[in-house]
């Protein structure tokens, strides 16, 4: 079993390189934003990127996880060419169809998302931006497929030098605002696209499937309404805010949000190997323990990340170099609600880990009704707490609504593949890991406490004896080498 688990982390962290650095790019480019651009102005990018976080799940339609699903199932080159190039088209037809529509209804789209019409060149600009994107999502998870992640890793690596580089030239030197923000969005996204293609060309022939197109289509296309859903418990927490608060609160709460990103690197980093792997393991017998075992150890590295985040977000926050501060000052306010972002973060990790009974069974369509409900509570709570907490409202909604993603998926998948979860581990490590975190986080103890509480925590853990033998033999083996 560890000899699974070592290649799931070797991946894991292959893929979270990558992940990492283009995550990151958003949270090199905070100080850019919040030193230069007022809240009110940054609040309205955080508008145009729900927006787009929206519409990716309607252009992808659960694409690439179809392409995965059955291309990890074909042996013969033939039938994966075939798998791969029907992908491709449909992602090539539709995401056009898609972008026709948005550069249409661009004028009202700027009503709906930021009160006037003369905004909507920014949806010219989310039109062609989600249109390249949708085109790089199939090749993405090809490489993934195919377990080509240093392919995969420096493609991300050439995103993040361009964006970084060009949001600083076109917001920082050239001032231009907003604007500079999804131009150089654009020219990344066309550039990567080409990228992939050029990686691709040889693999991908003229050969359409209607039978194929058909199979990927109905097994991805529940992944639409819970993508959305998804999309709506993270990002329409924005529009809520703007409704009672304030495009310069959305400006002031996306900032902070953006500090969540930590956690949320953990989540995608470990998505990306997770996926293609228990479709490599598949519905064995001893998929049920591997898979409960692997829940345990992410829930160990989630859990600890956010003990440790919780204790130092505050320093994190306020690293700057003379006045330009990592989280511009005008937007420190927000820095409260990371903790709870980080955790919601954390159940949104939880329930990836839960998902191979849907695949293997098919039964995605579950998941659009279960992610829906959640989001529902999420949306709900939004409107319910936004009016009486302000910036912590979102907060607390997202955790409530992610804890019952989690339930639901746990007691459906269960019923689809019963995998062999280790439930006292995981009780003990929520106990003392959320005990240790909210303590650090009402209390505020001196940061030599802080230290020592997270240096205590490993330490606790076995003597409480919470790991086995086999993996106190790992860990002193680790330590000799190190």
């Amino acid at each position: 079993m560890l000899k699974q688990i070592k290649s799931l982390t070797k991946q894991t962290l292959v893929y979270g390189v990558g992940t990492i650095a283009t995550r990151m790019v958003t949270f090199l480019l905070l100080p850019v934003y919040t030193n230069i651009l007022p809240d009110e102005k940054y609040g309205q990018a955080a508008l145009i990127f729900t927006f787009l976080a929206m519409m990716n799940h309607v252009y992808n339609y659960g694409l690439d996880s179809a392409f995965m699903r059955y291309y990890s199932n074909e042996n013969g080159e033939n039938d994966k060419t075939k798998i791969l190039s029907s992908a491709m088209m449909m992602a090539a037809v539709s995401s056009l169809g898609l972008s026709l529509l948005v550069f249409a209804f661009r004028i009202p789209l700027a009503g709906i998302f930021l009160d006037s019409g003369s905004f909507s060149i920014f949806f010219v600009y989310a039109s062609a931006i989600l249109f390249f994107d949708c085109l790089a999502r199939i090749p993405f998870a090809f490489l993934r497929q195919e377990r080509r992640p240093m392919m995969f890793m420096g493609v991300r690596f050439v995103n993040v030098i361009l964006t970084l580089g060009l949001n600083i030239v076109f917001v920082a030197i050239m001032k231009q605002g907003v604007e500079g923000i999804f131009r150089s969005n654009l020219i990344v996204s066309i550039v990567t696209s080409v990228l992939l293609f050029v990686i691709m060309f040889k693999k991908v022939k003229f050969q359409f499937s209607g039978k194929i197109a058909k199979s990927l289509f109905m097994f991805g296309i529940p992944f639409v309404p819970s993508g959305l859903a998804v999309a709506a418990m993270e990002m329409w927490n924005r529009m809520i805010l703007k409704q009672f608060l304030g495009l310069d609160e959305v400006g002031v709460f996306s900032a902070a949000y953006k500090l969540g990103i930590f956690m949320l690197l953990v989540s995608t980093g470990f998505y990306y190997a997770w996926q293609p792997f228990f479709l490599r393991e598949g519905k064995k017998e001893e998929s049920r323990i591997l898979f409960g075992r692997v829940m345990t150890y992410f829930i160990i590295v989630a859990l600890g990340s956010w003990v440790f985040l919780t204790a130092f977000i505050h320093d994190i926050a306020n690293i700057h170099i003379g006045n330009q501060y990592l989280l511009g000052l005008d937007y420190q306010e927000g820095i409260k609600i990371v903790p709870f972002i980080l955790l919601g973060y954390v159940f949104f990790g939880i329930n990836q880990v839960l998902l191979p009974g849907y695949y293997f069974e098919k039964k995605t369509k579950y998941l659009a009704a279960i992610t829906i409900v959640a989001a529902v509570v999420n949306v709900s709570l939004n409107y319910m707490l936004i009016p009486k907490y302000g910036i912590m409202g979102p907060g607390f909604a997202m955790i409530a609504g992610n804890v019952a993603l989690v339930t639901m998926t746990f007691f459906t998948s269960q019923t689809l593949f019963k995998v062999h979860y280790e439930y006292k581990r995981v009780f003990l490590l929520f106990a003392i890991f959320l005990l240790a975190g909210f303590g650090i986080y009402f209390f505020q103890p001196h940061v030599l406490i802080k230290v020592a509480i997270v240096l205590v925590l490993p330490l606790m853990l076995k003597l409480l004896n919470f790991f086995n033998a086999e993996e106190l033999g790992l860990l002193k083996r680790l330590v000799k080498r190190g």
